[in-house]
Formats: structure tokens, sequence, C-alpha cells
């Protein structure tokens, strides 16, 4: 048997196992690297693989979180009506600016007006302005930063063929882009003025949607803070997300932080959903020949046809749910309902009331017709007639049966002009 390997000097070899010596099991740097490179390689191939998975599924964009509802709301007369008379008049100066004159009196609640405002749309920037005759001041500014920002299409024409006629937009939603939106609101009387900050991004499949309302990082603080004389944030701020998990349905939420005073602040959180299945073939107006082509606007054959939306908010119990769906080239459909549904507490009793509408949208050769009836006995309709090119008549009406008496009603009349 060999001898064991003395140690320099002279020194007697010791076994360590004999001696009860304690092995340090610490791995070296290259055992952790080695040990780490594997954990790191995993991470980066679920990535990986998550990332062709989407790209398999070939996602579409859910749109922006403002774009909630549209279609529902793009069809419901509330949103065009007159009360009294009014007047628009835009004169086109050249491709990217434009002025407006807006004139409306006759109306029970507010006092005769008179608005002027101006749009310039350059590139990937967008401006527009307007002023009242009280001095009020309202303004925007939108800044594409990775698309330009398109000018407006010239209108369907129903006089010339259709290999004439402006090419159809793409839906809003499934536009991408990162907008940065600056909006202020100025008036003489206070608490009305209004600042807002938001950035709105659409991707591929997501969007992401950040806003502020009135930032005030130095406001004075509340008096029950700890520290005197300290500073509070203030403002209202959200923050959306919607992210498409199946080629029809989206998923998304918001979260909304508001302080408009410093001594309370309040927070919710909204769910959302949204669901739109592959878009069907939209047939041709019944009432066409046999082979004669359609007089009426084209549609986009990759735009959705049908859109069921969903938003739910837990702290305040709001639910708000909208169905839309095109039928035809010509007519669009909608319902929507609304709940509220509380629970009791120390503040009051529980609440449970809702309020359901139905309507439709006719578009003929040369006017569109809207139409809405609600559970609480409202019937509004509005009316656009396309006179000549650049020249339109509005009509809208409105007669509520709830408030007894009969009902009580409103109507307005208006006209746009533009050359």
């Amino acid at each position: 048997m060999a001898d064991a390997a003395k140690p320099p000097f002279g020194g007697e070899s010791v076994n360590p196992a004999a001696a009860g010596t304690v092995v340090s099991s610490v791995p070296s740097v290259s055992e952790s690297k080695v040990s780490v490179a594997p954990v790191q390689t995993g991470i980066w191939g679920l990535v990986e693989r998550f990332a062709a998975y989407k790209q398999r599924l070939n996602l579409p964009s859910p749109g922006s979180w403002e774009g909630l509802h549209r279609e529902a709301k793009m069809t419901q007369p509330t949103n065009f009506m007159i009360e009294g008379a009014k007047f628009d008049f835009t004169s086109i100066l050249s491709q990217n600016f434009q002025v407006m004159h807006s004139f409306s009196w006759g109306s029970a609640q507010y006092p005769p007006s008179y608005q002027f405002g101006s749009m310039y749309a350059q590139g990937k920037l967008m401006m527009h302005g307007q002023v009242d005759d009280n001095g009020g001041l309202q303004a925007r500014c939108h800044y594409n930063w990775m698309n330009p920002v398109l000018n407006p299409q010239p209108a369907f024409d129903p006089t010339k063929p259709p290999h004439e006629q402006p090419p159809p937009q793409a839906p809003e939603g499934a536009k991408q882009g990162s907008t940065t939106k600056v909006t202020a609101h100025m008036s003489g009387q206070p608490g009305q003025n209004m600042v807002q900050i938001e950035q709105d991004h659409v991707g591929s499949d997501y969007s992401l949607t950040v806003k502020a309302v009135n930032p005030n990082p130095i406001s004075k603080g509340p008096s029950w803070a700890l520290r005197k004389g300290g500073s509070a944030l203030t403002g209202v701020y959200q923050i959306g997300y919607l992210q498409s998990i199946l080629p029809s349905l989206a998923l998304g939420g918001e979260f909304m932080y508001q302080r408009v005073l410093p001594e309370s602040e309040e927070s919710s959180l909204t769910f959302a959903m949204r669901y739109a299945p592959a878009p069907t073939p939209v047939p041709p107006p019944t009432t066409l020949p046999a082979g004669m082509p359609s007089p009426f606007p084209p549609v986009d054959p990759k735009a959705p046809t049908q859109i069921f939306t969903t938003t739910f908010s837990p702290s305040t119990g709001l639910l708000h749910s909208s169905y839309w769906r095109r039928l035809n080239q010509r007519l669009e459909v909608f319902s929507e309902l609304q709940l509220l549904l509380t629970k009791a507490s120390v503040m009051g009793p529980g609440q449970r009331e809702g309020i359901a509408n139905v309507g439709f949208k006719l578009d003929t050769i040369n006017s569109t017709i809207r139409g809405m009836v609600d559970t609480t006995g409202r019937l509004a309709a509005v009316l656009e007639e396309r006179i000549a090119g650049g020249l339109s008549f509005q009509m809208s009406g409105e007669l509520d049966y709830a408030k007894g008496g009969g009902g009580v009603g409103r109507v307005g009349l208006g006209f746009t002009f533009e050359a």
C-alpha cells in the first residue's frame, strides 16, 4: 500500500475525514454560472414558445379601452341629438387645415352660443382648437409615434360608380399605433378648468391606456397627514389594459385612482370582455335588382359583423353590456343593458336598478336614420339627409312618456355645410 503524500515543509499528512474537519459545500463561481445557465435558458425558451403560440393564433387587435361599446354608441341616436337649432359651416382651406363655425340657439337648457374652431393635421400630428362667445377654450393635440395621422377621406358620393368611391377605412380598433393625447378646457368659471394627458398604445393583440386628469403632485397635504405642511398627489389617474386571448375574445381591466381633493381619495377596478366572432359575408340589400352594383357605402370584409361587450365594476356595482350586429349593407341593430347592483351597508340600503334599450341604424342612398326605445318609455330618432355635396340636413326628436302629462318631448333642426 502506497504511503500517503506528505505535505510540504515536512509536516504530517492529515485526513480531513478522520480529523472531523467540516468541508464547505458552497460551489465555486464557475459552478454557479453553470447552474444558473439552464434556468435562464428555460425562461427564455418559455418566452419564445409563448410568442410562437401567439403568432400561430394570429390574434387580432382588441382596440383601445375607450373603443369599448363604440359600435353601439355610433348606432344610438342619443349621441346625435340636437336641441333647438344648429348650423355648422366648415371651410376646407387646404388638405391639412380647415376652420369651423357653429351657431346654436333655441335650447331650453343652454343659451344661444357661437363657436369658432380650427383643425390642422399633418403626418403624425393633429391639433384642434375651439373657442366660444363666452371665452371658453377647448384644445386637443394628438401625436402618433408609430403611424401618421390619416387625413379625413372624402365621403361616400352616391352619384359616382362603385369603382370611383373611396376605399373603406379600417375599423378603429384594428389600427395599431402609440398616440399621445393632450386635452385642455379653459373657462372663466372657477372649477371648470381641465387638463388631461393620455397615452394610448394599440398593439397587434393588446392595448394599453394610461390617463391623468388634472394631475397635481404638489397639492396641499390633508389635515390628517402625520407630516404637517407636506404635499399630496391629486387628480384622477386611470390605467386600462386589453388582451386578445382568442381570435374572437379579449379580456382586460382598468384601475382608477381618484383624489380630487387632498382630504378624500377612492379607487375602483373595472373588468371588461369583448367578444367578436369571425365576420360573416354581408349580404347586399334585398331591394336591389340582381346584378346591379350597390349604391351604398362599402363595408370592410374583415370588419366584425357582430360584437358583444360587457364591463363590470365590483366597487360601484355598475354593469354595462351592449350587443351590436350588422344585418346587411344598410341595416345595423343594437341592444344595451345597464344595471346598478349595490349591497346594503351602513351608508344606506342596497340598490337594484336597471335600464335597457334597443335601436337601429338604417342607411339609404342619401340619408341615415337612427331610432331607439328604452324601458323607461323614451323614444328617440334622428334623420340625416344629404341634400347635395357638402350640404346635409339633420332633424331629431325625443319623447319621454315616463314624465307624465302625455310625455315631454324635444325637437331639433340642424344644417351642415362644407366647402
